[in-house]
């Protein structure tokens, strides 16, 4: 039967758009043939956009980086590469859609009917899924050569299925440590492949990645008042199908960007010479997630027993006004006011809180629809903040990626421990609600009026450089004529002795690796010489640093 309504496909196709049908004869892969009429859709504006953008010539001096779908498109004759284009942002829509609909299920079904049994097997699977995490920043930081992908692929497949049948055995036996071996598994796969979705999203180009963004997380809010009717072991089936089809939409969209991160340098290394391409772990934009995240997981834990009833399933609401807002516009709003929608959506609820039963009379929760709908934009987002800082400097998508996600999962989990902890010390009484959910929310306020009152997300951002990709000159010796221009350049600057060595290895392009094993100095000390000859000479990275001396040579 498959054959035939193949060839009526075909057939059809070819009536209506002459030349179509064999192209997908060509590609010769059964499972694309299906979006080849959505990517008519798309034909027009993305020939035109891919023949414009071969048209815009290069800034001199510009780096470019490594494994960029735009750059793979860019070699495609028009037409393939905007069916090719049109292909990628369905499979990119489609896996942040299962990812954010599979968290949704997670936290809407599943950890709910796991808690009936054992209430703390959810924060140890969030504990190790933020432990999974800060493993892939470690050795994206400091030893990327452990960076296996493919190990990591099937490793997290493995656990998909692993996780199925433990979950399942654990739901019908009622077993503590069956449903703990089974959470311990999804948390293992769930953080891989969101990576991998994140990494995905921000190979995208960055004019489509808001609406992509959009109306992946609209399509998942849409969906979430359906969540409550699946039994956990539907939702635990559901779940693994989400991961599988997650991992087999994006996994040709990353192959490139993980060989280039496992070739790569050191993020720490890198950062020394390429200071303005990375922020730092304690930029406040990270603090600003952590902090909102811990906000979000007192909001769940304060109420307790004082409001248990459901929340207003519209929290895709303010997520449709934003992309209604878009398509009229062309625009939307950037990263300052999307959080301070998600921060004014958190703080009421947090006021209302302990007058919720009155307002909403116990049979809805407006203080849980008001929070449900900043973490609908919340979600939104952590997607564009990591499209659009991966994006800037391509090394860092997949630690950027990790290092995000489990700062919101980690600020979810301290949160709940320490609205658990103050309720626990005060008594579990309407007063105490009243108190803690005022303190917290002044606490929150200060934040987010005061700290980051002259605190620019979109400015960070946009001040992230790429990473120059610096040639590296053979080994040896300097040539005599550069060694003396190396020369004539510290000594104008001021440069000391030790300095001048390192300054010397830099403007031959060695990396911070080279510059240590030749100095035998520590990581530390090579990031001290090299900010403080950035410093004396005026640059920001390793490339300005060769340009300067080149002025030098040639009478610059």
């Amino acid at each position: 039967m498959w054959p035939h309504t193949q060839r009526a496909v075909f057939s059809f196709w070819e009536k209506k758009h002459p030349g179509g049908a064999p192209y997908i004869q060509d590609v010769g892969r059964w499972r694309d043939w299906w979006l080849y009429p959505l990517g008519q859709l798309w034909k027009e504006a993305g020939v035109a956009e891919v023949q414009e953008a071969g048209k815009r010539p290069k800034a001199a001096g510009q780096p470019s980086q490594p494994g960029r779908t735009a750059d793979r498109l860019a070699a495609m004759p028009p037409e393939e590469a905007a069916r090719a284009d049109v292909v990628a942002m369905l499979r990119v829509g489609f896996a942040l859609w299962c990812a954010l609909f599979s968290f949704l299920v997670t936290n809407g079904v599943i950890y709910p009917a796991v808690a009936q049994v054992d209430p703390w097997i959810r924060e140890w699977a969030t504990g190790f899924s933020v432990l999974v995490l800060a493993a892939l920043v470690a050795i994206m930081k400091w030893a990327p050569q452990w960076m296996h992908p493919r190990a990591y692929n099937a490793v997290a497949v493995a656990s998909v299925l692993g996780y199925l049948v433990c979950d399942v055995a654990g739901f019908l036996l009622s077993n503590p440590a069956l449903l703990l071996a089974g959470s311990l598994l999804d948390s293992l796969a769930e953080a891989w492949l969101f990576v991998l979705a994140y990494m995905g999203f921000a190979e995208i180009d960055g004019q489509r990645r808001p609406l992509l963004a959009m109306g992946a997380c609209l399509a998942a809010y849409l969906l979430q008042p359906f969540i409550a009717l699946l039994l956990p072991l539907h939702a635990v089936a559901l779940e693994a199908m989400l991961f599988l089809a997650l991992f087999l939409c994006v996994r040709p969209l990353v192959v490139e960007p993980l060989r280039h991160a496992r070739l790569s340098e050191p993020q720490a290394e890198m950062a020394v010479t390429n200071p303005r391409s990375f922020l730092s772990f304690g930029h406040l934009l990270y603090v600003a997630i952590f902090v909102f995240s811990m906000a979000q997981g007192l909001c769940i834990a304060l109420p307790g027993p004082f409001n248990d009833a459901p929340a207003l399933p519209v929290a895709f609401v303010p997520l449709a006004v934003i992309l209604l807002v878009y398509m009229v516009r062309g625009r939307m709003p950037n990263a300052d006011g999307l959080f301070s929608l998600c921060a004014l959506f958190i703080i009421a609820g947090m006021f209302l809180q302990p007058s919720d039963q009155v307002i909403s009379a116990g049979v809805v929760s407006a203080s849980n629809t008001l929070i449900d709908a900043g973490a609908s934009c919340f979600s939104l987002l952590l997607v564009l903040l990591v499209g659009s800082i991966a994006s800037r400097n391509r090394v860092a998508a997949l630690p950027t990626a990790a290092f995000m996600l489990g700062l919101y999962w980690f600020g979810v989990g301290v949160g709940a421990v320490l609205g658990n902890s103050a309720m626990a010390l005060l008594g579990w009484t309407r007063e105490a609600l009243i108190w803690s959910s005022f303190a917290s929310a002044m606490v929150f306020v200060v934040f987010c009026f005061m700290v980051l009152k002259n605190v620019s997300f979109a400015e960070a951002i946009g001040a992230i450089q790429p990473p120059a990709l610096v040639v590296e000159a053979p080994a040896g010796p300097a040539e005599p004529s550069a060694h003396e221009w190396c020369l004539a350049v510290a000594a104008d600057y001021g440069l000391t002795p030790r300095e001048t060595e390192v300054f010397e290895l830099l403007a031959q392009g060695r990396t911070v690796g080279v510059i240590r094993e030749k100095l035998v100095v520590s990581l530390n000390t090579a990031r001290f010489h090299t900010k403080n000859i950035y410093a004396k000479l005026g640059v920001h990275s390793q490339q300005e640093l060769i340009d300067l001396v080149e002025r030098y040579e040639w009478g610059g």
